[in-house]
């Protein structure tokens, strides 16, 4: 590619993911000739944002984590600072043993039990580089056919066009009996922008496929502790032959108009010149009386000369957004043995031979939305910014009817809400934010949630001794279609709840990458799943606290980073948590090959404090309040070693480790054992074309 050509490209993109913005654009002040040259782009950086114009426009993009440090995780659930619930194999349902409430005010398209593993529209990403950037990430076990495949890929293939698409495969086959996992998703989105930039578009498509067996747990946890049968495979389970399937899909575009154009023309006209001006501009004749000597009509005033002017505006009308969404899901669960005895407790059964359980639900969306963005891209220190919209929804809902041997429509539904938000920054060191949504139409005709967030810089957001951040939350809401109402072959219900409401506080400091904070969170009329493994509501108030810490230091070669928080509920008849629980994460890195390469072995440790986890109900994806198990107090402690030439981090890894000493407690939820210690081998490899 020719350098004009090369150099006309690395400057569009390196304007179009907004890592930096000339002041002439904000048309505050013309941009000041360099003295020097600009230093050099390095053409392997790749940032990312959010899918949503919003977040391009006024957040900062954020650079891919490519540290060694990182790349070696072998389990999707160590990602964040938590710590997961789950059922003894990969890919499988997954509670947080952190206390949070997932559901969104509005009708409720999620899969709590699932979303680690799942993508949509809100964790998309559009990846920018100078260069087309792909990141290959293979995972195995060395002991069976596990099997892990993620890709990512992103490129300008246009001036002004992005694509951005991941491929994710996961197979696992089963530890226990009828355990194993399938799971797959694929994404894509593209973004648009006019030459002017007054027009934007972005489209995107996901796809996600869950294939898992369902077990219930084995039937005999000290045939596990006790260690007396070192086979997996043939300890009982409590089912044998049961299945969930989950597909979950959907297409969607958002765009937008600027009201103003990003500049504009003014016209100025000079004064108008007479023959007077034009002798006055010549040299003096002998006679000076000449002007006086000229008759009157002969100062004829010339034609006005007119100039046009080009500016960038410093104020615009914001801009008009529109987004439409569908959503396609589907739920089904099979049992070809459903008499037996793990479901004799629950309703009397319809079909006593097979459950076929299928739910499938259709979700239309369209939101329209006026914000007070132009062209400008802020990277987090916008001075003022507001939204306001309305959004409305279509669900339909379909059950399979056993009566009637087919899946007919059960429930539609409209809504109809109003949201807003604004942002103010102050002084340079201070932000505030808000947001809020009211539905005021239709299927929970009532419900709200306002946000409000208090930013305080010590200092400056460049140059700042740490910020404190207070958050708050009130929000009114309804039980979802699922607590309300629902039918399948071992449960039915119809129930009546009143609306809950929660009250979130949250206070925390972070400086550098420590942060410390405390949290309190009050319920009211809470909507749980009891030990019926059935919705239920506490008609009363209780609250939650928490304290929290997490931190990452690097000091020489030695890397550290963890997490810890306390957390208790006032009332442990409705929520069990464990009252403390941690990760900690120590790597020492070692240049070799004459810093061709550098070795990092690494050490994480994961606690949770003995309490009755949340048991696992198979038929209806869900976790539900137990008070007879209780699981805890066991350290799951992984090593790794991993190696990275130049773009590759190759890592091998044995999971598990405290099996070693023979103590086999490693439940991590009630009736599932962790995984067996075992060896990943796996590879995390940046391509740039």
């Amino acid at each position: 590619m020719p350098k004009k050509i090369l150099l006309f490209f690395t400057l569009l993109i390196y304007s179009l993911i907004g890592l930096s913005q000339s002041p002439s654009q904000d048309g505050v002040a013309q941009k000041k000739q360099q003295l020097s040259p600009a230093p050099p782009i390095d053409s392997t950086v790749v940032t990312y944002t959010s899918y949503h114009f919003d977040s391009i426009f006024l957040n900062t993009s954020k650079v891919i984590d490519t540290s060694t440090f990182h790349a070696a995780n072998h389990e999707t659930l160590e990602s964040d600072k938590n710590i997961y619930s789950t059922l003894s194999n990969t890919g499988l349902a997954h509670k947080s043993m952190r206390f949070n409430y997932p559901h969104q005010v509005g009708f409720d398209m999620s899969f709590p039990a699932f979303t680690a593993f799942m993508q949509n529209e809100n964790n998309m990403s559009s990846y920018q580089s100078v260069l087309p950037y792909s990141e290959i990430r293979y995972l195995m076990t060395a002991t069976d056919k596990e099997q892990h495949l993620n890709v990512k890929f992103g490129r300008q293939f246009a001036p002004r066009l992005f694509v951005a698409f991941a491929f994710n495969t996961d197979y696992s086959p089963e530890i226990f009996k009828n355990n194993k996992s399938v799971n797959n998703y694929f994404w894509v989105n593209t973004h648009y922008f006019t030459k002017n930039q007054r027009y934007a578009v972005v489209a995107y498509w996901y796809r996600n496929k869950l294939e898992m067996q369902e077990n219930g747990g084995i039937t005999d946890d000290e045939s596990y502790s006790s260690h007396t049968e070192t086979d997996n495979s043939v300890i009982n389970t409590n089912l044998t032959s049961a299945t969930n399937f989950v597909v979950s899909s959907g297409i969607g575009f958002e765009h937008y108009f600027n009201l103003l154009p990003q500049k504009k023309t003014t016209n100025r006209t000079e004064p108008p010149k007479t023959e007077i001006d034009s002798l006055a501009s010549q040299p003096l004749a002998n006679d000076s009386i000449l002007i006086e000597r000229l008759p009157v009509d002969s100062i004829v005033t010339d034609t006005p000369n007119v100039m046009q002017e080009t500016q960038f505006r410093k104020f615009t009308l914001g801009r008009i957004c529109h987004s439409f969404s569908y959503l396609n899901n589907k739920l089904y669960y099979n049992e070809s043995s459903p008499s037996v005895a793990f479901y004799q407790s629950y309703d009397t059964l319809l079909n006593t031979s097979k459950s076929t359980d299928t739910t499938l639900i259709r979700a239309f969306k369209n939101t329209l939305r006026w914000n007070s963005l132009g062209y400008q891209k802020y990277n987090d220190g916008i001075p003022f910014y507001l939204y306001a919209g309305i959004s409305h929804g279509y669900y339909r809902i379909k059950n399979f009817d056993y009566l009637e041997g087919e899946t007919a429509i059960d429930r539609s539904f409209n809504q109809l809400s109003v949201n807003g938000g604004i942002i103010i920054n102050l002084f340079k060191s201070t932000r505030i934010t808000g947001q809020g949504e009211i539905i005021t139409m239709g299927y929970q005709i009532g419900d709200f949630d306002i946000k409000g967030q208090w930013k305080q810089f010590v200092g400056t957001v460049s140059k700042n001794w740490g910020q404190a951040t207070f958050d708050v939350e009130v929000k009114r809401q309804s039980a979802n279609w699922f607590e309300e109402s629902y039918y399948s072959n071992h449960f039915r219900w119809e129930n009546d709840f009143k609306a809950a409401t929660y009250l979130n506080f949250n206070l925390k400091y972070k400086f550098k990458d420590y942060c410390i904070g405390v949290k309190q969170t009050c319920i009211s009329q809470y909507i749980y799943f009891g030990p019926d493994a059935r919705p239920v509501q506490f008609d009363g108030l209780f609250s939650i606290r928490e304290a929290y810490l997490s931190f990452y230091q690097k000091l020489w070669r030695f890397e550290t980073e963890g997490f810890a928080c306390m957390q208790k509920a006032s009332n442990e008849d409705v929520m069990h948590l464990p009252l403390f629980l941690g990760r900690l994460k120590v790597a020492y890195s070692q240049p070799i090959f004459r810093k061709a390469a550098t070795i990092q072995p690494s050490l994480t440790v994961q606690y949770f404090s003995k309490h009755h986890a949340d048991a696992y109900m198979p038929a209806t994806r869900t976790f539900y309040l137990q008070n007879e198990v209780e699981i805890g107090n066991f350290p799951f402690i992984d090593l790794t070693v991993a190696l990275k030439v130049k773009k590759a981090t190759l890592f091998v890894a044995y999971s598990n480790m405290f099996l070693l000493t023979g103590n086999y407690n490693s439940f991590i939820a009630p009736h599932y054992p962790m995984r067996d210690s075992r060896i990943f081998i796996g590879i995390n490899w940046r391509l740039f074309n």
